[in-house]
């Protein structure tokens, strides 16, 4: 690159992060983690009603938006609030859900209330909760569900770690499930359990639905150049019965940043090559919106350089880059990161960012995820007071600074 576009591209990116306006990000967040939006999971009412506010927040900028649907074979919910009951000569407990017991994504069906005595799971024979300390992985569980089953047992306990605040992660996506109900208790529980009587009705049911990508494009002043498309995911695991998940860090943090992008984008000058938004669905649920979205790409014969920024709520004092794909080396977004975080001052680090950008990089597009963190994580603690105004602007000024800096590669 000459002296003359280093200093445009130097330029350029300065005057796209100076407009990035943290009030703007932090106002979207707190549309999105409203209790009306259900934790945003797909298939709920506050879903429908984020991708109308986030449709219509890209619009009021002048964007023209289109939405990308595609079908979701399953996603699980709890069809009302769950129960699970210990009693014992002088012990009756009923465990509170979330930070006592949870849902496991492998269960089989449990329509109705279960009871039986817990024993320990190569002990546990018919009409009792077989207790498993040590949960085996993949098929191994499935093969172990079946000897259970074949024994008589009623369901299956699992131990589940609580986080650092003291509560289950909720997990949205498994395995296929297996034959038996399974619930997931505190490791300490578990040991109590043994020798119990167990009563627990976890309705968790399976249902399709359709996802939703919300996409719109920026066609820039040469309309033939490869693009850069800029990617959040904005579903979240979705609220309890009776326990709001508000889903900010993880990912109205990155849906925020990207909107405010938008604006700004949309209000600059013309960028030479064209950049596409897409506000991506089902990420919770395998990165499924992204999977449609690159074969959708794919299929047009696109092949952009991608920035997929996920989890900007919180900075721990420098900001996680993920590249890929390995081979060939994504030299442009490498170049063009590198460049903003240096001009920003901003210290970058290769490290793990496990979202859409591994659907884009599998495509064999150059892709990067972009990460900061969250205050917590699939967690009802995940809300918008833990949101660090700094850090959506820190993600955003990077983000606007990079795609600066690609217009000039």
């Amino acid at each position: 690159m000459t002296d003359t576009a280093q200093n445009a591209a130097h330029t350029a990116a300065q005057d796209l992060a100076a407009a990035f306006e943290a009030p703007h990000a932090l106002a979207t967040v707190e549309s999105l983690c409203t209790p009306d939006m259900s934790g945003r999971s797909l298939g709920s009412a506050g879903h429908d009603r984020a991708i109308r506010h986030l449709s219509e927040t890209l619009t009021a900028t002048g964007l023209t938006v289109r939405q990308e649907t595609f079908p979701v074979r399953e996603v699980m919910r709890l069809a009302h609030q769950p129960l699970c009951r210990l009693e014992a000569p002088g012990l009756a407990r009923t465990l509170t859900h979330r930070s006592e017991f949870a849902e496991h994504p492998r269960s089989g069906p449990m329509p109705n209330p279960l009871t039986g005595l817990v024993a320990e799971a190569d002990e546990a024979r018919h009409g009792q909760w077989a207790a498993v300390a040590n949960v085996p992985q993949g098929r191994a569980f499935a093969d172990l569900a079946d000897q259970l089953a074949a024994r008589g047992a009623v369901g299956i306990l699992t131990a589940q770690n609580a986080d650092g605040s003291g509560y289950l992660t909720k997990r949205v996506q498994g395995a296929a499930p297996v034959p038996l109900p399974v619930v997931a208790i505190r490791p300490d529980l578990l040991t109590t359990a043994v020798g119990a009587e167990l009563t627990a009705h976890v309705p968790l049911v399976r249902e399709p639905a359709t996802g939703t990508n919300i996409l719109a494009t920026l066609p820039g002043t040469r309309p033939a150049a490869r693009p850069v498309l800029l990617t959040a995911h904005y579903d979240g695991v979705g609220s309890d019965p009776e326990l709001h998940f508000p889903c900010a860090g993880d990912n109205a943090s990155g849906t925020s940043v990207l909107c405010e992008a938008a604006r700004v984008l949309s209000r600059a000058a013309a960028l030479p090559r064209p950049v596409h938004i897409a506000l991506l669905d089902a990420e919770e649920l395998g990165t499924i919106g992204s999977h449609h979205h690159a074969r959708r790409l794919s299929e047009d014969g696109l092949q952009p350089d991608v920035l997929n920024i996920d989890m900007a709520g919180k900075f721990n004092g420098k900001i996680a880059i993920e590249l890929g794909p390995a081979d060939p080396a994504p030299r442009q977004l490498i170049a063009a990161l590198d460049a903003a975080g240096r001009q920003l001052r901003l210290p970058l680090y290769a490290a793990p960012v496990s979202s859409d950008n591994r659907r884009y990089a599998q495509s064999g597009f150059p892709a990067a995820g972009i990460g900061l963190g969250a205050a917590h994580y699939h967690s009802p603690l995940d809300s918008l007071e833990r949101i660090d105004p700094d850090a959506l602007s820190k993600a955003g000024r990077l983000l606007l600074a990079a795609v600066a800096h690609l217009m000039h590669t």
